[in-house]
């Protein structure tokens, strides 16, 4: 039974967390308000809603290619073409990329009649195919370590620096085909944590609104500036990577007497030197300002940043759809000087009638090279047929093809046969990617060189 005392002392407590709980939410709310205002934040939600914008294009009405394209982003990958014409001079070519981010396999076919070369790439090993031979490289089971002990790199005369570049390199690729990365989930949260805190304290303001011409009308935009600061992304770099051991002191142990001089750093170490080195090489050690527009729907309009280090550099990406916002853009990037080079990429999305379709365009002119690179593809769509137009310079392929196949959201098919026969499926549906059967095969860094000799020796012969 409760005393007049005690229900005071329980009223009071109840008052007392009443208070704390609207205390820490409207603390919450000013930091949530705090951050929400912070530039870089608006940045990644304008951007999202103009690329978001895609769905509303007829193509995605139509054949779900805004959801193709983001699940192949995602890492699901079907993509095959063949063709015989006379632009392959009566010669089958084919094309095959499949990718399975989920299973971690990678194939890819390129093969012209009955010469073919394929890479496979599952979560430890890399198998390239010369026709049906198979040279295997296990890529995630000390590739370094392996090469520097095998006699074939002796042979081959390849010295530290290669060996240590090309393993890394191969390394990197075949994991990112495969996506196969270390799972070290303190690293991963910590990373995550730091890059945001990164991202947060980036310095950035608010400048003042802009009547901006998107499409066929001006819109008041507020536009916003954001500081990249070349030291406080160094300083992100090491303190976020250069901290990390990515258990590589066995392979320096095994390496130390074949290379005494190796210098022992890890992989992270390695990437973080490359980005500076990029960045130096890109900014001179220069900061940069963007400066974006957002309209009145919180989209994207432009993303700019002038004289860019002391090369004067600039950059400009512009959104102006008149139906929506990503209907169209323009992305260019101007070097001037005596040996200017200036770069121009656009995509239009097109709507004539019942036609629709997407057009791109690239232009690259350069004030030290005799002539300018253009080049366009356009894919146009009416009823069940399709115009495919590639073109680059003076080349070009044509093709009239019929929609032979289309799961909206997951994959297309065309099929032509004018001008020879062949046929294009894209998609995001890979089926199980299975490993290609061989005739014979070798360890390239785990053989002797006898039978590699007798090995390419074979392959020469089916030649």
């Amino acid at each position: 039974m409760c005393t007049k005392n005690s229900k005071k002392i329980i009223k009071k407590l109840i008052r007392v967390v009443a208070a704390v709980i609207v205390l820490m939410a409207a603390v919450v709310a000013i930091i949530l308000f705090h951050f929400i205002r912070k530039p870089q934040v608006k940045l990644v939600e304008s951007m999202t809603k103009t690329v978001s914008s895609s769905q509303k294009s007829d193509l995605n009405s139509r054949y779900g290619t805004y959801d193709i394209c983001q699940r192949m982003i995602k890492g699901n990958t079907n993509f095959s073409f063949e063709d015989t014409s006379d632009e392959t001079d009566g010669k089958t070519v084919q094309i095959e990329l499949l990718r399975s981010a989920a299973d971690q396999k990678f194939f890819a076919q390129t093969s012209i009649d009955d010469k073919s070369f394929k890479l496979f790439v599952n979560k430890k090993t890399s198998l390239i195919y010369i026709d049906d031979m198979a040279v295997r490289i296990k890529y995630a089971d000390n590739l370094i370590t392996n090469m520097s002990n095998s006699p074939i790199t002796t042979v081959l005369g390849l010295d530290n620096e290669t060996v240590y570049t090309f393993g890394s390199a191969y390394e990197n690729c075949m994991r990112l085909a495969a996506n196969n990365y270390k799972e070290d989930n303190n690293i991963k949260t910590d990373v995550i944590e730091k890059t945001l805190k990164y991202f947060l304290d980036m310095q950035g303001d608010y400048e003042g609104s802009r009547d901006i011409t998107v499409g066929d009308k001006s819109q008041k935009c507020k536009v916003y500036s954001v500081v990249f600061d070349v030291q406080d992304f160094y300083k992100y770099l090491d303190d976020c990577f250069g901290t990390h051991e990515l258990d590589l002191q066995e392979v320096y142990d095994s390496l130390s007497k074949y290379m005494p001089d190796l210098e022992t750093i890890d992989n992270a170490a390695v990437m973080v030197h490359d980005i500076k080195q990029f960045v130096d090489d890109i900014l001179d050690g220069d900061n940069i300002t963007f400066y974006f527009a957002i309209n009145r729907s919180g989209e994207l309009v432009t993303l700019y940043a002038d004289d860019i280090s002391d090369r004067k550099v600039s950059v400009n990406l512009s959104f102006s759809g008149t139906d929506y916002i990503a209907q169209s853009y323009e992305l260019s990037v101007n070097i001037p000087g005596q040996d200017g080079r200036s770069f121009v990429f656009s995509k239009k999305d097109v709507t004539d009638g019942d036609e629709i379709g997407v057009s791109y365009r690239a232009k690259i002119d350069s004030a030290s090279v005799s002539g300018n690179i253009e080049g366009g593809l356009d894919v146009l769509f009416l009823d069940d047929n399709a115009e495919i137009n590639l073109k680059i310079g003076n080349a070009g392929i044509k093709k009239s093809a019929l929609i032979s196949g289309n799961k909206k959201g997951s994959s297309l098919d065309f099929k032509w046969n004018e001008n020879g026969e062949g046929s294009l499926h894209i998609g995001c549906d890979p089926d199980s990617i299975d490993k290609p059967e061989y005739s014979d095969s070798i360890d390239l860094f785990d053989t002797d060189i006898i039978s590699a000799y007798k090995f390419m020796k074979k392959i020469m012969n089916n030649g």
